[in-house]
């Protein structure tokens, strides 16, 4: 006669190798004989532990654990301290990711036959039963949190998350064609939101907050601005400040310091806000924002008169940058849109980093402020504060020359539309329909070296200049390039222009300017004649005929 113990560890045996061969090749691939080979016992032994394959299943299915997005789904149902939102929004990253996460496959083998077997569907009924108990009170604990309107009835909205972690991992090895995580999450948030109360009861969380600042791109609609703050009232967040700034393309910037309960994740911000924003920047706050935010404007510009050098990390701050550097005029990264380079002083430029979100104008104008505050109220860095000059044009017409920076985009563009287009074929060689996106970012800094403008005393641009390496990695030779406008030609802008980009040359330690110009622009010739060098014709095979490639050694000014 069999021992007790041994007929045990033989039923454990046969149990764990129906299992493995439900879950690798299926139930229709495994036969009491299969069973028995992977068991290494007799095919009457797999008989007195189930009678077809379908008793095997049952056995199996109904000694599973459950899979861990279920066990999580069971945790957040008895623990309500965890927020429910983020609980959901982690279950249906999980479920795409992995559907096995959510139903075992052997459930959903069970589930398919229990139609067919009634003893097998009263176990697969009471696993779906524990399972509806569980997301069943995580709907109620949305509810409570106001993530659930009234109007929406319990059952049906337990029965879709059930249903939908169901179809996923029945559905994920078969569907022609997949989605992206990201796209997917954002879907589930956004259905979250949509089932969501119309006026929350956030209001009476009294735990632990944490300040958050958030950066958003979404439609310019006041519609757009509501669903960002329906979002933040189901994250039970309060809303300290918000400023909304106008974008192109039918867009505008939202900007929000806000105080969320302390059990919400960056993740879990990030996720709600993708679902109605274009694109969310999230960072951790500090306890000055709870603060009124012109005191922390007035109080960060106090700070920085006493500590200028401290302006390049408050620009990368305003603009929630990764990184920022100071580099000299003539060497780093040129500006993109992942790259905000600034003009600080003559010498010296600001690079800011951000990876993943495109800097937008209203940034890049928020950062030259900041730098133009410095410059305007201190001293330091030495040379700053008095960088620009006043000239008076033949007729005694009064212009000022100065830096560029980001908020003369504009004012530049127009002044390139009141050019002739023969004004900017000789300034750029080619047809130049419009002021293009990425040379206005070589404003203030944009590019290596330094961008000047002309402009009158009611604030029109009327020139522009440029000094930039002639190659990107080059420290010995200086292009110069002027552009006039065509009404303002002729009364000495261009030549005053000229002088000034080879005093900058000089001053960024260049040996040698370089300028090319059209064979038959008489003016531009004539005008680099009158400067204080000597210019020198050189034959360059790359260049058309057309093109005259001028160099000239630079030299010292007498004051430098």
């Amino acid at each position: 006669m069999t021992p007790k113990r041994d007929r045990l560890d033989e039923r454990s045996r046969i149990l764990a190798a129906a299992a493995a061969l439900f879950e690798n090749e299926g139930i229709a691939r495994a036969s009491r004989r299969t069973v028995a080979n992977a068991a290494d016992v007799p095919t009457r032994a797999v008989t007195s532990v189930g009678r077809n394959r379908t008793d095997l299943l049952r056995t199996v299915v109904g000694d599973l654990p459950f899979p861990p997005t279920s066990q999580r789904i069971q945790k957040q149902a008895a623990d309500s301290q965890d927020n429910p939102m983020e609980t959901i929004l982690t279950v249906a990253r999980d479920a795409f990711g992995a559907p096995a996460s959510v139903w075992d496959i052997r459930e959903l083998q069970a589930v398919v036959l229990a139609p067919f077997d009634d003893s097998l569907a009263d176990v697969v009924r009471q696993r779906i039963r524990l399972r509806w108990e569980a997301a069943a009170s995580v709907i109620q604990q949305l509810r409570g949190s106001g993530a659930v309107d009234s109007a929406i009835d319990d059952d049906a909205a337990t029965l879709h998350l059930l249903a939908v972690g169901a179809g996923l991992a029945l559905l994920e090895p078969l569907i022609p064609q997949s989605t992206e995580a990201a796209a997917w999450l954002g879907l589930v948030a956004r259905l979250l939101e949509s089932l969501a109360a119309v006026d929350p009861p956030g209001s009476s969380y009294s735990g632990p907050r944490l300040p958050w600042r958030i950066r958003v791109v979404i439609a310019a609609s006041p519609g757009a601005t509501a669903r960002v703050l329906r979002v933040m009232a189901l994250l039970r967040a309060d809303v300290r400040s918000m400023l909304s700034h106008a974008h192109p393309g039918d867009r505008q910037l939202l900007d929000l310091v806000v105080d969320v309960p302390a059990d919400i994740t960056r993740d879990a911000i990030e996720a709600a806000l993708s679902t109605v924003s274009r694109q969310t920047i999230v960072i951790r706050g500090t306890a000055q924002d709870a603060e009124d935010l012109f005191t922390r404007v007035i109080d960060g510009a106090t700070d920085l008169v006493a500590d200028p050098a401290a302006a390049p990390a408050a620009a990368a701050a305003l603009v929630l940058a990764d990184s920022w550097q100071v580099t000299s005029a003539t060497s780093g990264p040129n500006s993109s849109a992942e790259v905000m380079r600034l003009q600080w002083t003559p010498d010296l430029h600001v690079v800011l980093t951000r990876a993943g979100a495109p800097f937008v104008e209203v940034e890049r104008g928020r950062a030259s402020a900041l730098l133009r505050l410095v410059d305007a109220l201190s001293r330091a860095p030495e040379g700053t504060g008095s960088f620009g000059w006043r000239v008076t044009l033949k007729g005694g017409i009064p212009v000022a020359i100065r830096l560029a920076r980001p908020a003369d985009a504009e004012a530049v563009a127009a002044m390139h539309s009141r050019c002739t287009e023969q004004d900017r074929y000789q300034r750029y060689f080619a047809p130049v329909s419009q002021w293009r996106e990425d040379q206005l970012r070589k404003l203030a800094g944009g590019h290596r070296g330094a961008t000047l403008v002309a402009e009158t005393s009611d604030g029109a641009i009327i020139g522009l200049g440029n000094v930039f390496p002639e190659q990107p990695d080059s420290t010995k030779a200086a292009e110069i390039a002027v552009i006039v406008e065509h009404e303002w030609q002729g009364w000495g802008l261009g030549q005053r222009l000229l002088e000034l980009l080879i005093d900058l040359a000089t001053r960024m330690e260049f040996d040698q300017a370089i300028a090319l110009v059209l064979a038959d622009n008489a003016a531009m010739m004539t005008m680099l004649e009158h400067t204080r060098l000597t210019w020198i014709r050189d034959t360059n095979p790359d260049l058309p005929g057309t093109v005259v490639r001028l160099i000239a050694a630079l030299k010292p000014t007498a004051d430098a």
